[in-house]
């Protein structure tokens, strides 16, 4: 029924919805409509613009890059997801938003007309200008990055097996991750887990091994209740994760890196998990963007000042309607403003004016190796095999919302395989 192509200049129906971003809010608001249509019909086309055929599960980029090489679970390829959907999709990069033409710019400069543009070009790492950061560090944003971290981990693992004093083995045997985070607290806690059996069956011992987080304020997991930011650091520490906090990075150096109080570090392997920041090219394109970069929307989650461009997911700078305050990157956030902006679409299209978005932040789930996490949900804590179960089941309750049963059977199929 669809047709999904590298096409980006196809004559445009009467009302053409450009989506700019093919991640989580892209893509459940490109499915939305798509549905939508695909039910009731009528002239709108839907037109994603995106340069990677495939969506990837950033929270799962730590199992591929410790655990056996099988990237594609960190993959929701488009092709499938809209193959019964009418959703085209245009797989180059946006080069320029051009509001008051009603223009899209893309690739080498084509340019494509839009009646209503969706801005969900996403967020990219925030790497800061440390000395020897971007050169040393390994960022965890792709399935490149966590192919880059496996293969690191390989080259520490040959390295070591060379290595007749102790000593040197350690210190080729030293992995930290910098940022306490959420991201860094998953990717800290499956090296912890899984290291010492990938070390056991090559041979090595893994008394030779050490494993760092590294965080600059004085505690890991801000986002979390204190009481479950306890047990998330004692997780880690039974796992022998040594918690270093109250220490900002000063410089990074082959093999080691520096920290603010003066002492040094072995880290043969280091992983950057600082943060993210909104699509840095997001600010060039006429729109108002608050201090942080992200662009400012209005309550009906409209680009402020515009009627034609909504902005969602994490380059979109939306504020909660019950506190004020702009809401985090979170996936949760995402995955439900996409369906509100294409409700809204579809409105407009009806005559109808676009109604305010009421996000629900319903937890938070952050794994510590693939069977053990924390999180909390609707106001309960839960720890262990409670939390981890949870935060797998929201993987599959996403599945079934852009690509049904026969998606989720299989994702699932595959977490099960990998023994999450």
């Amino acid at each position: 029924m669809s047709e999904v192509s590298t096409g980006c200049t196809t004559p445009a129906a009467t009302r053409r919805v450009v989506v700019a971003g093919g991640g989580y809010a892209g893509t459940t608001c490109a499915v939305a409509l798509g549905r939508a249509l695909r039910r009731h019909g009528g002239d709108i086309e839907v037109l994603v613009v995106e340069p990677n055929p495939c969506q990837q599960a950033l929270s799962e980029l730590d199992l591929v890059a410790v655990g056996p090489p099988r990237p594609q679970f960190c993959e929701l390829w488009h092709p499938t997801v809209f193959k019964d959907l009418p959703v085209r999709v245009c797989y180059e990069r946006v080069a320029q938003v051009r509001p008051d033409e009603h223009l899209v710019v893309v690739g080498e400069g084509h340019e494509v007309p839009y009646w209503r543009l969706v801005i969900a070009t996403g967020a990219i790492p925030s790497v800061p200008p440390i000395p020897g950061l971007r050169e040393h560090a390994i960022t965890m944003w792709s399935v490149e990055d966590a192919q880059r971290l496996q293969q690191a981990i390989e080259a520490a693992f040959k390295t070591a097996a060379r290595l007749p004093d102790a000593s040197d083995r350690r210190r080729a045997l030293g992995f930290a991750v910098v940022g306490g985070g959420a991201t860094g607290v998953e990717i800290v806690g499956t090296l912890g887990r899984m290291l010492p059996i990938r070390m056991r069956d090559a041979g090595l011992d893994p008394a030779d091994l050490t494993v760092c987080l590294i965080e600059a304020r004085p505690d890991i997991l801000y986002d979390l209740p204190q009481r479950l930011r306890t047990v998330a650091r004692a997780k880690l520490e039974r796992l022998g994760v040594v918690v270093v906090t109250d220490a900002p990075v000063s410089g990074v150096e082959p093999g080691k890196v520096g920290l603010g109080d003066g002492r040094d570090l072995d880290a043969s392997v280091l992983v950057w998990a600082g943060g993210a920041h909104a699509d840095p090219h997001a600010v060039e394109w006429g729109l108002r963007a608050d201090p942080t970069g992200r662009l400012v929307t209005d309550a009906c989650l409209l680009a402020e000042g515009r009627d034609d461009v909504y902005v969602i997911g994490d380059v979109a700078a939306s504020r909660d309607p019950k506190t004020g305050r702009v809401l985090p990157m979170l996936a949760q956030i995402a995955i439900q403003a996409g369906p509100h902006a294409a409700s809204n679409l579809l409105r407009e299209a009806a005559g109808s004016a676009p109604l305010p978005f009421e996000p629900h932040l319903r937890g938070e789930f952050v794994s510590i190796g693939p069977r053990d996490g924390v999180g909390w949900m609707y106001g309960a804590l839960l720890s262990g095999l409670a939390a981890i179960t949870m935060k797998r089941i929201t993987y599959v309750k996403y599945w079934l919302q852009v690509g049904g049963v026969r998606l989720a059977l299989k994702r699932t199929r595959e977490m099960v395989a990998m023994q999450r």
